[in-house]
């Protein structure tokens, strides 16, 4: 089964200059590189998701996988709430698209698993 990439941010720009990148690195040869025009949805909890702040908030919450959940953000953000939602890899839209390769890579390669259960022992 070939790996996916789903790519949801707002600025269309950048967007495309991701899926391009990805689409050309061999390192991403066996990936399917999906781009969204609306808000994500859950499901498939084995995909990586790429999305910027606005629609991670539209996402369901507890996130089904979020250590396959790559934040791009363009400002500030609530780190605290976005690591105890389980993200790992939060990065601003101004970074080299070669760290943001990176982190796709990371959360291609971590396990599939659930979302931290908070208040439980």
């Amino acid at each position: 089964m070939a790996q996916v990439v789903q790519i949801w941010l707002q600025d269309t720009v950048y967007a495309e200059q991701l899926c391009q990148s990805l689409s050309s690195d061999p390192t991403f040869e066996g990936c399917r590189i999906q781009r969204g025009e609306s808000a994500p949805t859950e499901g498939v909890s084995d995909h990586v998701r790429v999305v910027d702040l606005s629609n991670l908030l539209r996402l369901p919450q507890p996130l089904a996988n979020p250590a396959k959940t790559v934040v791009i953000a363009s400002g500030a953000v609530d780190l605290e709430r976005v690591w105890e939602a389980g993200i790992v890899s939060v990065l601003q839209n101004s970074e080299s698209l070669e760290y943001v390769k990176l982190a796709i890579l990371a959360a291609l390669l971590r396990p599939s698993k659930s979302a931290p259960m908070t208040g439980s022992k």
